[in-house]
C-alpha cells in the first residue's frame, strides 16, 4: 500500500516502480508518474575494476556518451564530434550576434537554424562561418531587423557573393521563404550615418516618403533595398538644404555610382518627380508608374517597329526610283506637243509654273523667309516711331567716285602710268623703267622693228631664253636672274665714234655708288615678270 491517492478514483493502491520511475493505480490503471530518468546514481564494477555509473548524463545540448569512472575517477564528460560543432557553432553566433547587436530572441533563432543545417549535413565542404553568417542573415530576413548581408562581409572579409550563395541554398534546403525586404528599415540607420543633425528625424521621414512613392511606382520589385534608400536620402537631403554629394552617399549605402544615378533617373520618369516640394509633401498621388523594365521593354519595342518601318520606307523609295523614268517618259509622251511659232519654246514654257505651283511656292518662300519678313516690319515700325518723334537720322548716302580712265597709247604707257599714279613703292627704280620703254617702245631708230629685223639677233637673246625657262623652273632664283638680264639690257652698244676719255676714279663717288648697291632697289620688271623683254610667244607662255 502506498500513501498516494489517485487522482482518477481515489484509490490508494498504487504500484510504484522504482526502477522504471513509475506510478500505476491498479484500481482504474492511472499512470500516475512515469519519470525515466531517476536522481539516484548507481555505479557497478566491470571487468578489471573498472566502476560505471548505471544510466546517462542527458545535455540538452545534446547525447553524450556514458562517462567511465575508472581508476582515476575522471569526471569530465565526454562529447561526439556533433556536440563540438554545436558548441562551436553557438560560440561564433554569439559573437557575431553581439557585433551586428542582435538580440537573444534572434540568436536562438540562429542557433536553431544552425542544428536543423548540422543535421541535414549541409556543413560539409564549407566553412562553418559562412554557414553561420547564413544563418544570421536567414534570421535578419525573417524578423526583419535593418541588417544586410554586406554588413555580415565585412565583419567576416569575405566575398558577399559567396555568402549569398550560401544563404540561397539553406533558404532552399531548410524550406524557409525569406521575405522581401522593406527599403524603409534601412532609412534611419543610413540618414544618422550621414549626420543632418537635428534635422535627421524630418530627412528621415522624408527619404520615407519618397520610398514609399517608388514602392508604388514599381521601383522596389528587383532592386537592392540600398540602391533605393541611397536615391531617396539623396533627394531628401536636397529638399533640407543639405549639401551631400553623391559620393557622400555612396560611402555610406555601399552601391555603386551607377546604381544610384540608375534609380535617380527612373524616378525622374515618375509623374512625382514634375511635383513641386510644397505639392510633393501635401499631395499624393493615385497614379501609379508602369515599371521601369515593363517601360524599357516598350521603349525596345518601339525602336524595332521604327527600324522596320524605316527600312520599309527605304525600300518601298527603292521600287519607286526605279519607275519613275517610266512615269516620267509616260507624262511626257501624254503630254500635248505645241504647234507653230510656240514650238520653239516649248521647253522654256515647262518651266513656268500655273496658279496652283505658284500659291504653293509663295507659302513656301513666306515660310522660310518669315524671321526676315517680321526684322524688317520691325524695323519699319521702330523708324516710323523714330520720324514721329524727331529722333530719327538718315544715313548720308555716300557717292562712289569714278575711277579716271588711263589715256595711252601702248600698254607700256599705261602701265608706266599706273605705277607712277598709284606710287606701289618706294623701291621702283621708275629710271629704269622709262628707259626700258624707250629702247622696246620708243619712236627712235633703236626701237624700229625694221631695225630689229634687220640686226643680227644679240647674243644675248638665247641667254634670256635660256633663262627664262630656269625661271619657270625654278622660280627662287628669279629675282637674282631678272638682275643679270636687266644688266644684259642697259649695256650700250658698242658705237664707231671714238670714246671719250675716261676721268680718273672718285674715291668718294665709289663709296657713295658702294653704299647704293648695298641697298637692292626692285624694280618694275621684277613686279610685273619678264613680259617686257625681248622673247617669243612661245616663251612666255
Amino acid at each position: 500500500m502506498s500513501s498516494r491517492v489517485c487522482q482518477t478514483c481515489g484509490g490508494t493502491d498504487i504500484d510504484v516502480d522504482q526502477a522504471r520511475g513509475s506510478a500505476v493505480c491498479t484500481g482504474c490503471g492511472s499512470v500516475l508518474e512515469d519519470n525515466i530518468i531517476v536522481s539516484e546514481v548507481q555505479f557497478v564494477e566491470g571487468s578489471g575494476g573498472v566502476s560505471s555509473a548505471v544510466g546517462q548524463f542527458v545535455s540538452a545540448d545534446g547525447p553524450v556518451k556514458a562517462p567511465l569512472l575508472g581508476s582515476g575517477f575522471h569526471t569530465s564528460v565526454g562529447k561526439e564530434s556533433r556536440a563540438q560543432t554545436l558548441q562551436n557553432g553557438k560560440r561564433q553566433i554569439q559573437q557575431l550576434g553581439s557585433q551586428l547587436q542582435l538580440n537573444q530572441h534572434c540568436l536562438d533563432t540562429a542557433f536553431n537554424f544552425f542544428k536543423m543545417v548540422v543535421n541535414k549535413h549541409l556543413t560539409r565542404g564549407r566553412k562553418t562561418e559562412h554557414v553561420i553568417a547564413a544563418c544570421l542573415y536567414l534570421v535578419c530576413r525573417t524578423e526583419g531587423t535593418p541588417h544586410m548581408l554586406l554588413d555580415l562581409s565585412d565583419l567576416l572579409q569575405v566575398n558577399v557573393y559567396i555568402l549569398g550563395k550560401t544563404f540561397l541554398l539553406l533558404a532552399r534546403e531548410l524550406c524557409i521563404n525569406a521575405p522581401a525586404i522593406d527599403p524603409c528599415l534601412y532609412i534611419p540607420r543610413f540618414a544618422h550615418m550621414l549626420e543632418f543633425g537635428v534635422k535627421t528625424h524630418e530627412v528621415s521621414m522624408t527619404a520615407l516618403r519618397l520610398v514609399q512613392r517608388m514602392k508604388r511606382d514599381w521601383m522596389h520589385t528587383g532592386r537592392r533595398p540600398s540602391g533605393l534608400c541611397g536615391a531617396a536620402l539623396l533627394v531628401a537631403a536636397r529638399m533640407h538644404k543639405f549639401r551631400r554629394t553623391v559620393k557622400d552617399v555612396i560611402s555610406v549605402v555601399k552601391v555603386c555610382q551607377n546604381t544610384l544615378r540608375k534609380r535617380l533617373t527612373e524616378f525622374e520618369d515618375t509623374p512625382t518627380s514634375q511635383l513641386t516640394i510644397d505639392e510633393f509633401m501635401r499631395v499624393d498621388l493615385e497614379q501609379e508608374c508602369d515599371p521601369p523594365s515593363f517601360i524599357a521593354a516598350q521603349h525596345k519595342a518601339k525602336m524595332q517597329c521604327n527600324e522596320g518601318l524605316n527600312l520599309f520606307v527605304l525600300v518601298l523609295s527603292g521600287e519607286i526610283s526605279c519607275y519613275k523614268d517610266e512615269i516620267e517618259n509616260e507624262l511626257e509622251k501624254s503630254r500635248p506637243k505645241l504647234r507653230g511659232i510656240y514650238a520653239a519654246y516649248a521647253k522654256q514654257i515647262g518651266y513656268i509654273l500655273n496658279e496652283k505651283e505658284v500659291q504653293v511656292k509663295t507659302e513656301l518662300w513666306m515660310k522660310e523667309n518669315a524671321e526676315y519678313l517680321k526684322e524688317q516690319r520691325e524695323k519699319e515700325e521702330r523708324i516710323r516711331k523714330e520720324k514721329e518723334q524727331g529722333m530719327y537720322k538718315e544715313k548720308k548716302k555716300t557717292k562712289s567716285k569714278k575711277r579716271e580712265q588711263i589715256e595711252a597709247s601702248t600698254a607700256s604707257e599705261a602701265i608706266e602710268k599706273m605705277l607712277e599714279k598709284k606710287r606701289i613703292s618706294n623701291k621702283i627704280n621708275y629710271d629704269v623703267l622709262r628707259d626700258l620703254n624707250r629702247g622696246g617702245v620708243g619712236s627712235g631708230g633703236g626701237g624700229s622693228p625694221s631695225r630689229a629685223s634687220s640686226d643680227p639677233p644679240h647674243p644675248n637673246t638665247s641667254t634670256r631664253k635660256r633663262l627664262s625657262r630656269s625661271r619657270r623652273k625654278d622660280p627662287q632664283r628669279k629675282a637674282h636672274e631678272v638682275n643679270q638680264d636687266l644688266a644684259v639690257n642697259t649695256i650700250p652698244e658698242p658705237e664707231t665714234s671714238p670714246a671719250p676719255t675716261r676721268p680718273p676714279p672718285n674715291v668718294e663717288e665709289d663709296e657713295e655708288e658702294d653704299e647704293e648697291m648695298e641697298e637692292e632697289c626692285v624694280s618694275a620688271l621684277q613686279l610685273v615678270g619678264d613680259y617686257g623683254c625681248e622673247m617669243e610667244e612661245e616663251d612666255i607662255f
